[in-house]
């Protein structure tokens, strides 16, 4: 699904007004990863919230597939993964994951079933366990097994492995990027890693404190798996620190 942004602007009501985003302008074409860093607060998660029709566009424009977010999400054409994974926990693992089943439109028909997509995440053992006997990523995994089963063709994910453990981190996003390169949805990404940006994107995509504006806007030419020692992922490490104000020796985390 191509996504397209142009001159969107956003404001939150107080007093005084917040403004949130600021014209900013990019496209995502279909299929490709997108990674979107900045500050804290600059309007990331305003711009996913957007994307899915969580808010309502004030100015300029977005369209998904040549759709408002309103009709995109009507015809769950949308997945969103957060930080929670947002399960029920008197519900099995199965169970949660044919909840994606009422989400989908009349007539339309599941991508996988519930023990594919199970499958698909390594949970197959624990389909008849609760929430509550699971990992915090098994739980990560579950949700992203619920997304698999929706046959979204935007993935908007908002920091979804940020609260797991380092190697627990490490692991769901290699395992994300196997599943991404097997079913190609167009992916926007954020995070404050800059180098988990550029070992999983296509592109990074760098915005200004808020409200955010398009600073950088950076392709991602290397083939995976890209180790982090090597002089080309280095130089784009420093292209992208140098935009964020960073010092110029590479950190262990993002901004």
């Amino acid at each position: 699904m191509h996504l397209e942004i142009e001159q969107l602007s956003h404001t939150f009501a107080g007093r005084p007004p917040r403004a949130a985003l600021a014209e900013l302008s990019f496209a995502v074409p279909s299929g490709q990863f997108t990674a979107v860093i900045g500050p804290s607060g600059c309007g990331k998660s305003t711009l996913l919230r957007l994307a899915a029709g969580l808010l309502p566009v004030q100015e300029g424009s977005l369209r998904l597939g040549g759709q408002t977010p309103a009709q995109a999400g009507a015809q769950r054409r949308v997945a969103w993964m957060a930080q929670s994974p947002a399960l029920l926990p008197w519900r099995t693992v199965r169970d949660n994951v044919l909840l994606a089943l009422r989400f989908l439109p009349a007539g339309h028909a599941a991508r996988l079933s519930a023990d594919e997509a199970l499958a698909r995440v390594g949970l197959s053992d624990s389909a008849n366990a609760y929430p509550f006997m699971l990992s915090g990523g098994m739980q990560q995994r579950l949700a992203l097994a619920r997304t698999l089963m929706l046959d979204a063709g935007l993935w908007l994910m908002d920091e979804p492995f940020a609260a797991l453990d380092e190697l627990t981190r490490e692991r769901l996003t290699h395992e994300l990027l196997d599943l991404w390169q097997a079913q190609r949805p167009t992916v926007l990404w954020v995070t404050h890693h800059i180098q988990e940006a550029l070992r999983l994107a296509d592109r990074v995509v760098v915005l200004s404190p808020r409200p955010a504006r398009l600073i950088l806007d950076l392709p991602v030419d290397l083939p995976r798996p890209r180790p982090e020692s090597s002089p080309a992922f280095q130089a784009l490490l420093s292209r992208l620190r140098a935009a964020l104000g960073l010092a110029a020796a590479p950190a262990e985390e993002g901004a």
